[in-house]
């Protein structure tokens, strides 16, 4: 009987082992993690510093660049030597012209080379040498594609901003830099503490001095530096604001989840007259007239306009009474009021168009796995500048809030439950002059709305034709990435999603393939 019973014990034993076992795997069964990056910027305060930090924190920018311009004068003179069959630049030859070695390399000591850098640059170190080979080498291939594709000659590559100096993680055990948060000081509430890469010391070990940064720090950074892994850091130079920024890139994982619902990219393109354009790309290669929206408020756009105008009018009455000598304060009063009435009016107006934009999106979310693309008009402001004829539509670009309607958008879709890689901000550069169909730049525009193709006679709306074009580039950035790129930029944030986030947009295809020949146009 004992044997009977400890075989029975044995067996239910061995039976809850194959039960924990099959459970531990079922209960940490989860969905297949992806990497991706997230740049949080913070401002240097060099206000609060002394004048000697600030003049170490430029000559290190500075000493970089000088570096690297001069890997690119040796790349230029000794282009036979170093280029490969394929085009592309034999690091180690580079080596062999520039940096001198203190052990034996495969062969030799190397005690003189042609150019040596380390003699007119004795305080930088190997690694930032390398750092600087590869970034030069990086500029002189891109150059040389361009080059290779252009009919014109063009200007060979030079640094003549500062270059960012950039500082990884993996040296944090040598102390490159680190962030030390501060409850009692009132002068910053975060500070930077980097590694002068300037040797200060070189007595049989090279000592560097520390440098401490003042940040401008906000309970907003304080979230954002919470979300992921500090990977690396850069020190960026902004001349035309004059202003030091710290750059920190954080690595963040997100869940990849798989969908039974089918992909969809909704793409939106934002205007002036039309407030918002949308229209959804299925794997069926249709547009259904139930899964477009254009959304317009003809009552409040026809309000603004009369305040504008009363605006108008009251300015020129101010501007001769002035002239006159007459008094102004009435004029200067009703003037602030309708101004006031202005700005109500258009959030109003912008915030009836976002809610529309969202109730579509959230019903289509019930149908698709849903991602959506707007149209980010980038720059547009600086096409017209001041002086270039069109005082007009100067006068409409600056007071049309594209930013702002992008940002509520992805902010209320957040809420509701949205990933932020599920809402992009694309560049829309040549979207409303390429045919949606065939890709073609033989396109007219008859008046502003209505668009015609010259190649395939495809003619439609021109801002529904722009909105398929914005969706269309979001599925060939993630099913045809451009220069070797592995992730996707948001280009209102700056912040990057990788592409295997994407990669369930593979039956929307059909959209790149049917159309056309000319895919390098997009």
């Amino acid at each position: 009987m004992t044997n009977e019973a400890n075989n029975k014990q044995k067996q239910s034993t061995n039976e809850n082992k194959k039960y924990e076992k099959d459970r531990v795997v079922t209960s940490t069964h989860q969905a297949r993690l992806v990497t991706g990056y997230n740049l949080v910027k913070l401002r240097i305060k060099t206000e609060l510093m002394v004048a000697q930090e600030c003049d170490r924190l430029r000559l290190i920018t500075e000493r970089d660049t000088r570096i690297c311009n001069d890997y690119l004068r040796i790349i230029k003179h000794n282009e036979e030597k170093i280029l490969r069959k394929d085009g592309k630049i034999n690091s180690s030859l580079l080596d062999k012209l520039t940096l001198t070695t203190s052990r034996k390399t495969q062969h030799k000591l190397r005690t003189t080379v042609p150019h040596d850098l380390k003699k007119r640059y004795p305080r930088c170190s190997p690694g930032e040498f390398i750092e600087c080979r590869d970034k030069s080498i990086w500029t002189y291939e891109s150059w040389k594609t361009q080059q290779d594709l252009s009919e014109k000659e063009l200007n060979r590559p030079q640094f003549k901003k500062k270059i960012p100096r950039k500082l990884f993680t993996r040296l944090l055990d040598r102390g490159t830099f680190q962030l030390i948060p501060t409850t009692k000081d009132t002068v910053a509430k975060m500070w930077l503490e980097v590694r002068d890469s300037l040797d200060t010391k070189r007595s049989g070990k090279r000592y560097h001095n520390r440098l401490l940064l003042p940040l401008a720090y906000s309970p907003y950074h304080e979230k954002k530096l919470k979300l992921g892994k500090i990977k690396s850091l850069e020190l960026v130079y902004k001349s035309k604001e004059q202003q030091w920024w710290a750059h920190v890139a954080l690595q963040y994982t997100v869940p990849l989840y798989q969908s039974t619902q089918p992909p969809a990219v909704l793409g939106v393109d934002l205007g002036m007259k039309k407030t918002a354009v949308a229209v959804l790309l299925t794997p069926s290669g249709k547009v259904i007239m139930d899964e477009l929206r254009f959304i317009v408020n003809k009552e409040r756009q026809s309000k603004i306009w009369q305040l504008k105008n009363r605006i108008k009018s009251i300015q020129k009455l101010l501007d001769t009474s002035n002239n006159n000598g007459q008094p102004t304060k009435q004029l200067n009063v009703k003037l602030y009021q309708l101004r006031r009435r202005l700005r109500s009016v258009t959030e109003q107006e912008l915030g009836y168009a976002v809610n529309q934009l969202v109730d579509f999106i959230l019903q289509l979310k019930v149908r698709y796995n849903l991602f959506v693309s707007v149209g980010y008009p980038k720059d547009i402001r600086k096409r017209h500048p001041r002086g270039s004829g069109n005082k007009s539509l100067r006068s409409r670009l600056h007071k049309w809030c594209y930013r702002l309607f992008i940002t509520k958008l992805q902010h209320k879709l957040n809420r509701y439950g949205f990933e932020p890689h599920r809402v992009v901000a694309i560049g829309e550069s040549w979207t409303s002059k390429i045919c949606s169909r065939c890709n073609s730049l033989n396109t007219t525009r008859t008046g502003q709305g209505q668009f015609n193709c010259q190649d395939c006679n495809y003619e439609l709306d021109a801002d529904l034709n722009g909105a398929k074009n914005i969706g269309k580039r979001l599925i060939q950035y993630a099913l045809k990435p451009m220069h070797g790129y592995t992730s996707i930029r948001d280009t209102l944030t700056n912040e990057y999603y990788s592409i295997t986030l994407f990669k369930c947009l593979q039956p929307l295809g059909q959209w790149l393939e049917d159309s056309a020949k000319n895919t390098s146009s997009l």
